[in-house]
């Protein structure tokens, strides 16, 4: 049982209105800036090449099959409705609704023919191969043609505007990258140097390859900006812990030389006061102090010059060794004050002793007052004999115990 004549009008509306969209859909389609530079209207067609030339040109041949399937379909379709047009009011036969229903559900619509390859063609048989489809099967030859269309000038209407924001920030940040490099007094980078080329052969390609471009700024270029940002931030940490380092250099030589001077000074009045066996120990020749003076000043200089790396490694070298050394005059200044300290304690250690034999009534024993007086006599003359002075006050205070103990 075929269609009935409501049917038939139905179906005519409905390939009407979705030929009315396609209409509209293709005028917007035809609107984008991208599918107007590309098909050359108003202008000659931009120049592309490499991936968007491939894509453009795949999608341009689409955009003209779709012409070709949308005539098609608007002839086929007006056919239809012109028959339609043509029915009487009253008695309509079946062979009249038969031939708009062939149009409308039937493969009825005649492609171009095919030309058959001569290998493939008998001696009898025709040249070219007849087709003919339906109009959902039309409709769904511009589906396909349609997306593949669309897909490609949004994308590229995409590219071209997103590059254009993306040229302005990259360029910002590559700028922000040399003025940084500039700041650190660095010789030239070749790696920043390699961005500044790659982003200029980009930015020259954007108009004619604006798909590859836009995939190498993310895959290529970005990564480059990145790592070399990474560098110089690193550099830039690096150069304001220098400068701390420097700052604090000058306090840390110049506790050093005071340690030493302290440590001269101490061996010097240990030696002259106090006769002892007791090790010295010998201090910083003056040629150490002044060549980490030289050292300091050499790298200074350097880091003005805008070195960065190699000062690092020489100030922690540097560092390293005025920390051993300020450890040397420590220990130093302590081994050689020991017999002055030595003497002091014994001093406050026989003042502490008398005062307890005073307190205990213990003074009136001749003994223990005989050795307080040698003992006091020792410790402070000049030179104090500093053996004798342990020996007379560990003799105190054995005496002292003695008599506590009775």
């Amino acid at each position: 049982m075929g269609l009935t004549l409501a049917q038939i009008d139905r179906l005519l509306t409905d390939w009407q209105q979705k030929g009315d969209a396609a209409n509209q859909n293709l005028l917007d389609l035809y609107d984008l800036s991208a599918y107007q530079r590309l098909s050359g209207v108003g202008n000659p067609p931009s120049n592309v090449t490499g991936t968007t030339q491939q894509q453009a040109s795949t999608a341009l041949t689409a955009i003209e099959r779709l012409f070709e399937y949308l005539e098609l379909f608007n002839q086929h379709i007006d056919r239809a409705r012109k028959l339609r047009r043509e029915l009487p009011s009253l008695f309509i036969n079946d062979s009249q609704l038969q031939a708009i229903e062939h149009l409308l559900v039937e493969e009825s619509i005649e492609l171009p023919n095919i030309q058959i390859p001569l290998a493939q063609r008998d001696l009898v048989g025709a040249n070219q191969l007849k087709r003919a489809i339906s109009v959902d099967e039309l409709i769904e030859r511009m589906t396909i043609a349609f997306i593949i269309a669309r897909d490609t000038f949004v994308t590229l209407e995409a590219a071209w505007t997103e590059l254009e924001f993306k040229l302005i920030d990259t360029n910002r940040s590559i700028a922000d990258l040399e003025r940084l490099a500039q700041e650190l007094q660095l010789a030239p980078l070749p790696e920043l140097a390699n961005v500044r080329s790659k982003f200029q052969e980009l930015q020259q390609q954007i108009d004619r390859d604006p798909l590859a471009v836009n995939l190498a700024f993310g895959c290529n270029l970005m990564p480059l900006i990145n790592h070399v940002r990474q560098e110089l931030e690193t550099l830039a940490h690096q150069r304001q812990l220098l400068q701390a380092d420097f700052a604090a250099a000058p306090q840390l030589l110049a506790q050093l030389t005071q340690l030493n001077r302290d440590s001269i000074a101490a061996e010097a009045e240990s030696q002259t006061k106090i006769r002892h066996d007791l090790p010295m120990s010998v201090p910083l020749p003056a040629e150490e102090l002044t060549e980490l003076e030289r050292w300091l000043a050499r790298l200074v200089v350097k880091f003005e010059s805008g070195l960065i790396l190699p000062v690092r490694v020489g100030l922690n070298n540097w560092l390293a060794k005025v920390r051993a050394y300020t450890q040397l005059s420590e220990s130093a200044l302590v081994a050689n004050r020991l017999p002055l300290d030595t003497r002091q304690e014994l001093r406050g250690r026989l003042d502490a002793l008398t005062a307890k034999a005073v307190a205990k009534s213990k003074v009136e024993d001749s003994l223990l007052t005989d050795l307080g007086a040698q003992a006091k006599q020792v410790l402070y003359a000049s030179p104090t004999d500093l053996t004798l002075a342990i020996e007379l006050v560990r003799e105190y205070d054995r005496r002292l115990q003695q008599l506590l103990a009775c």
